[in-house]
């Protein structure tokens, strides 16, 4: 698994498909709300600034943001908008918050990304759990929206779930 976080490492489009696949079986395949119960402890643990760090175009050498391809961003974004939304949070809000003046996806560059990003990690840690379970199957997207330590954290809570709930059924019968 320590080669798949290399590869995710150097930014999206590197995986290889026995990656994906290794994912899939191993993370992506956890149940929607076990997953975004994780992601959402993973980012409440996230120190505000080593996310700056990771999002924050040309800051670490990093674009994550930028690096996504064709829709990639503008989906992953109006995800996070959503579930932001769907919190009760406004537009108003948000655009205060972060200092944005759009809100749309397909019209923020990198950096309004990032700071949309890093708002929604420090006041709603839920949108972004959320949204990290909607993209479960998809580590590459998942490695832009939170950087490979979360990322290997959240591998590492769902795996030792998973072992837990093993060992509890297999004592119960």
């Amino acid at each position: 698994m320590a080669s798949i976080f290399d590869r995710l490492a150097q930014g999206p489009g590197q995986l290889h498909q026995q990656d994906m696949d290794n994912w899939n079986e191993m993370v992506g395949s956890a149940p929607p709300d076990r997953f975004g119960q994780v992601a959402t402890n993973t980012v409440r643990q996230m120190d505000p600034q080593e996310y700056y760090q990771h999002s924050q175009p040309g800051v670490g050498g990093t674009d994550p943001f930028g690096a996504l391809q064709g829709g990639q961003r503008s989906g992953l974004l109006g995800s996070l908008l959503q579930n932001v939304f769907g919190m009760g949070v406004n537009q108003q809000q948000v655009q205060q918050g972060t200092g944005l003046s759009t809100l749309d996806p397909n019209h923020m560059s990198p950096e309004e990304s990032a700071r949309l990003a890093q708002w929604v990690q420090q006041n709603h840690p839920e949108a972004f759990g959320r949204t990290a379970a909607q993209y479960r199957d998809q580590p590459d997207l998942l490695q832009s929206l939170l950087g490979n330590k979360a990322l290997m954290a959240m591998a590492i809570g769902l795996g030792a779930k998973l072992l837990s709930d093993r060992a509890r059924n297999a004592q119960g019968r």
